[in-house]
């Protein structure tokens, strides 16, 4: 199955020649990569979000595999019961600057751990979350694969159940993989309430503490969409050794746009 890229055009450009323009102007430092186990990163249009999702590719070198968390943003909102978590589990996606196949092998390992995991390929037929991802991806690291997973609604024993899955699945997998989830944080809320509000989300993804970012998310009303995915991610990647998260950059769209009144937060953190 072939996906076709469905935001091209709105959240980013539509040609590789434009796409490649575009993330160059956006880089406004020299990093070096280095090997992580994981990111957070936003999913806004580049012009919104790109500042901060540059300077989280910029800094990862990532293994040829990423494995892509994020929400569903509405596929299946009609349906008495949409997929919790939709995987995406063969094919390729096609987009403007090259193929992204799906990494058969790693897909059927993570479904073969857990019934969470429904092949949904439907469901991501216009999400955004994911595909904003792939261009930064493809540019900073060259030819890659993907596994993408949306997740729409978790019962809290689920998060932990599906982060020990994947977990599983990425050991027998063997190979490296980069985790990913895509999220962004606030929305439509004045500027400095949205940076109070997302500070105590970001305190809880350095802490590495997925279940404590659900628990401040519902508490103190966090508009973070990708909340679940993160906590998924978090949960994932302790099991398999991780220690340290670090917050590379944050802004709001009011720093674009100049409209400080009513803004969505844009994070990037990096996990090793």
């Amino acid at each position: 199955m072939r996906r076709k890229a469905a935001v091209a055009g709105h959240f980013y450009p539509a040609h590789a020649t434009a796409i490649k323009r575009q993330i160059e102007s956006l880089i406004t430092e020299t990093t070096p990569q280095r090997e992580v186990m994981g990111a957070v990163a936003p999913h806004a249009g580049y012009v919104y979000s790109g500042p901060v999702a540059v300077k989280v590719y910029q800094r990862i070198k990532a293994a040829q595999t990423i494995l892509l968390l994020g929400p569903n943003h509405g596929a299946g909102m009609d349906m008495a019961a949409p997929p919790k978590a939709a995987i995406m589990a063969q094919g390729t996606w096609d987009m403007p600057n090259g193929e992204a196949d799906i990494n058969l092998a790693l897909s059927s390992l993570l479904m073969n751990e857990t019934d969470l995991l429904e092949d949904a390929p439907w469901a991501h037929e216009w999400e955004h979350s994911l595909e904003v991802q792939v261009p930064f991806l493809q540019y900073f690291n060259g030819d890659i694969q993907i596994v993408p997973i949306i997740i729409w609604n978790l019962a809290d024993e689920e998060i932990t159940s599906l982060a020990a899955a994947l977990a599983r699945g990425l050991k027998k997998y063997g190979r490296p993989v980069t985790v990913i989830a895509s999220t962004d944080f606030s929305h439509y809320i004045p500027h400095e309430l949205a940076k109070l509000k997302d500070a105590m989300a970001i305190e809880k993804i350095i802490a590495l503490d997925g279940m404590g970012l659900v628990e401040v998310v519902r508490r103190e009303r966090i508009s973070m969409c990708g909340y679940l995915a993160t906590a998924v991610v978090i949960e994932t990647l302790k099991a398999l050794g991780a220690t340290k998260a670090e917050l590379v950059d944050y802004k709001t769209s009011g720093d674009v746009s100049g409209d400080y009144a009513s803004v969505v937060g844009y994070g990037g953190l990096v996990i090793s």
